[in-house]
């Protein structure tokens, strides 16, 4: 089932359960792979990746960590031969029959036994443009009468750099970042008062910066902000 931008939000700050990282976020290995109607695979990179969640506990993961944690090998007995299964990482729920081998990733896996309404489809552009979106309604707007949201190309060389050090800080490169960066107005006593800091565009918590750090990135949303 595709995830629209209008239903985006439901995923919003939610992480996966298996590998800790926020659902709507993907990295290169979460891309699927397609079967394709010779028979070959075709990786669908850059256009989608999958969420499943245990029918049983609810718990949601991205696809490619159903894969490479749920996915079990087990023996029938001290000279049979292996099998595979698919089992809940949280609370141990068989999620799928035994199976005599596992297709490979990129050969096209599926999460087995489960119809494809069950997974949850997500399009990189689809995900981009409820990020943006969410953006573009501050633009102009001074958040708190602290920030005010600027165009990521207006920033200086050293401002730049900042917001880049800041990405890579949470695994992320200046490509990544939102084009619309927060700048916070604040003197240096209300900086040395302040003791939580929330990304403008997503409410995620912000790593509190140290004395000498002038910018942080959202590792959620990738929006960047000045201090």
């Amino acid at each position: 089932m595709r995830i629209t931008p209008d239903k985006m939000n439901k995923l919003d700050g939610r992480v996966c359960f298996i590998c800790g990282k926020y659902l709507l976020n993907y990295t290169e290995k979460d891309m699927a792979y397609l079967k394709v109607h010779s028979g070959s695979t075709m990786k669908a990179k850059p256009n989608m990746y999958h969420l499943f969640s245990c029918p049983s506990c609810t718990k949601m993961a991205h696809k490619r960590c159903w894969y490479d944690v749920g996915e079990k090998k087990v023996k029938k007995g001290w000279f049979g031969k292996s099998e595979y299964i698919l089992s809940c990482p949280s609370c141990g729920t068989d999620l799928s029959s035994k199976r005599e081998k596992r297709v490979d990733w990129n050969r096209g896996y599926e999460i087995p036994d489960h119809p494809e309404s069950e997974i949850l489809e997500l399009h990189v552009s689809d995900v981009v443009t409820w990020k943006a979106g969410s953006v573009f309604g501050k633009i102009g707007k001074a958040i708190d009468n602290f920030f005010q949201a600027v165009g990521l190309g207006s920033l200086t060389n050293p401002e730049r750099n900042a917001v880049a050090r800041a990405a890579s800080n949470v695994g992320k490169t200046i490509q990544d970042v939102a084009e619309r960066v927060f700048k916070i107005k604040l003197t240096p006593q209300q900086r040395a008062e302040l003791k939580e800091l929330r990304c403008q565009n997503c409410d995620a918590p912000l790593p509190m910066p140290g004395e000498f750090v002038d910018a942080v990135v959202c590792a959620h949303c990738g929006t960047a902000h000045l201090l």
